[in-house]
């Protein structure tokens, strides 16, 4: 069950693009505009590409539910969330959407790069990006932000799963020890969240299982309990022409309205000494 859908980015584009249109603009700050444009544009068709997989395999179940763009703030600090998946023993999977034309690659130390025009470049880890959205939303769990289900008198507290979820049209280049770096098993194409999420469920130890089995709640309660969580967003709202340094045109000066020809002449006859 879908509980929140994405924010509309069309407004942060279409203000843009009348930043774009302004005649002070400089070409850098152009350039600066157009690569924010892109950059949104590219991000939105990646969590469009996830959420699509999500909501196909569980929009329609009511042991799952869905919490598309949570932005969270706790303090000091904000965690922007693509996605969160949560099904009825607690899991919560806290899925970080990417998409990378070219395609990444990880080296040996754990390091990741993307391409452009096939050159690579170094980027942040997404995989440690994804862990400090975990830590805020666990902080914010232990600390009671979040009203947690109650069975047989005891708080069930959620188990919090990473995935990072590539669009299926880019390559992922792993290295040969990829199995002793952690976290890259939870790098995945969209297309593989099903495979990934039942293959998590069918791997589990079978005390692990009878300890999840105790804790099941009804899809009523995880319904309740997805919506306070959803109830936690902070919307962003981006002063586009303060980011960029863009000033208004100043007012053109007031025009000075003509006075009739005999109005005229009274003025100038009053001015006129005799």
């Amino acid at each position: 069950m879908i509980i929140k859908q994405a924010e509309d980015r069309n407004r942060d584009v279409e203000a843009l693009n009348l930043l774009l249109a302004m005649p002070n603009i400089g070409a850098d700050t152009k350039n600066k505009i157009t690569q924010e444009i892109k950059k949104i544009q590219s991000g939105k068709k990646g969590e469009d590409e996830a959420a699509y997989n999500i909501n196909f395999h569980w929009g329609d179940s009511k042991n799952w539910m869905i919490i598309h763009d949570l932005r969270l703030e706790y303090g000091g600090h904000v965690a922007q969330i693509d996605h969160l998946l949560l099904n009825r023993f607690l899991d919560i999977y806290v899925l970080e959407s990417k998409r990378f034309g070219e395609g990444i690659s990880i080296n040996e130390h754990g390091e990741f790069s993307a391409f452009y025009q096939s050159k690579p470049y170094g980027i942040s880890s997404p995989i440690e990006q994804n862990d400090r959205h975990i830590h805020l939303l666990k902080k914010m769990i232990d600390k009671g932000c979040i009203e947690l289900p109650v069975r047989l008198g005891f708080r069930l507290k959620p188990k919090l799963l990473s995935l990072i979820l590539i669009a299926n049209s880019a390559r992922i280049s792993r290295p040969q020890n990829a199995n002793k770096i952690q976290g890259l098993d939870r790098i995945i194409k969209n297309e593989q969240i099903k495979k990934k999420v039942h293959r998590d469920i069918d791997t589990e130890n079978p005390l692990s299982a009878v300890a999840s089995a105790s804790k099941i709640i009804s899809s009523e309660t995880l319904q309740t309990f997805a919506q306070s969580l959803a109830a936690l967003h902070q919307p962003l709202s981006i002063d586009w022409k303060a980011r960029f340094g863009v000033k208004d045109l100043p007012e053109p000066p007031a025009a000075i309205p003509e006075l009739p020809v005999s109005a005229a002449e009274a003025v100038i006859e009053t001015t006129v000494e005799p």
